[in-house]
């Protein structure tokens, strides 16, 4: 159905009450339906206004209509206008038709609008949030959205823009930058460290260490400082990092954390490097999308962010 030419003389006129409230908000292009506006108001005046055309062209667009269906869909008369049997069987699915593009062209825009990222709690809360503010000054037409989980989720599946993840940038399928390099080292409050006199390696023998789930990377630790590996399995496990990190400034034991996490803690003095054997090699944070949405306008904006505050980290 071609669009109807707008009725002259001068600005385009406001669209009334209705035809706003069926579009959930004004937020939709507008669609030409000619049919279904007369069919609702049996009125082609009133169509007209609604769809902000000449009542001639909703006529001559019904009129074609007509003719293809073989069909009269209006009985008209010089007073009235009603729906013929036709018509009444048309009018429902037309209008529900008509109503679920809107709909769907309003959840386009929307799309476009919103920016979804998922990222982990511990990221999210302690390097993310306080930098937030200034992504929202420079993109105030984006709107962003943050999930926190530790889960790996499916982006296409669960309709995620992009993710924010710790690790090495192997996730197959899809696009990774490093955008935040960083190191795992072993941290613990001052006091704790100064207790046990840890300032070796081989000093975290006596030391309670702090798992976030796994014992990986402790494992992996020791071995690269040539220790026996074994320790590594003891500790107590935390689902939630920021809970770890809590444990260590709470004089709990020392954590494999990540630097860039608890920066700010490290320059205040409330936490320590507690033996100099950082693990570094391909670790960091890593902007996680899909080939589709790594080319997006919010997804460049976003990145671009990301980039703008490691700088900022580094310049500090």
């Amino acid at each position: 159905m071609r669009p109807l030419p707008p009725r002259g003389g001068g600005g385009r006129r406001s669209r009334p009450e209705g035809a706003a409230a069926r579009e959930r908000g004004g937020t939709a292009p507008e669609i030409a339906e000619p049919p279904p506006a007369a069919g609702r108001h049996l009125s082609f005046t009133k169509a007209a206004e609604e769809l902000n055309v000449t009542p001639a062209a909703v006529s001559h667009q019904i009129r074609a209509l007509e003719e293809q269906l073989g069909a009269s869909l209006f009985e008209r008369s010089t007073r009235s206008l009603a729906l013929t049997a036709a018509g009444r069987r048309l009018l429902p699915p037309a209008t529900e038709a008509f109503e679920l593009l809107a709909r769907a062209l309003a959840d386009v825009r929307h799309g476009e609008r919103v920016l979804t990222v998922t990222t982990t709690p511990s990221f999210g809360a302690r390097w993310l949030a306080p930098r937030l503010g200034r992504f929202v000054e420079r993109h105030p037409n984006i709107e962003i959205s943050i999930r926190h989980t530790k889960a790996t989720l499916d982006l296409a599946r669960e309709g995620i823009d992009a993710a924010v993840r710790w690790g090495r940038g192997e996730w197959p399928g899809l696009e990774a930058e490093l955008v935040g390099p960083s190191v795992l080292a072993p941290i613990a409050s001052p006091g704790y460290a100064a207790k046990l006199a840890l300032a070796r390696p081989a000093d975290l023998a006596r030391a309670t260490l702090l798992h976030d789930d796994c014992c990986e990377e402790w494992h992996d630790w020791m071995l690269r400082a040539g220790l026996d590996p074994s320790p590594a399995r003891s500790g107590p496990v935390f689902d939630d990092e920021n809970a770890l990190i809590q444990a260590a400034l709470s004089d709990q034991g020392v954590g494999l954390i990540s630097v860039a996490l608890v920066q700010a803690d490290l320059d205040a003095g409330r936490l320590a490097v507690v033996a100099d054997l950082p693990i570094a090699e391909g670790y960091g944070y890593y902007l996680v999308t899909t080939p589709a949405s790594a080319t997006t306008r919010k997804v460049k904006a976003f990145r671009s962010f990301l980039r703008e505050e490691v700088k900022r980290d580094t310049r500090a």
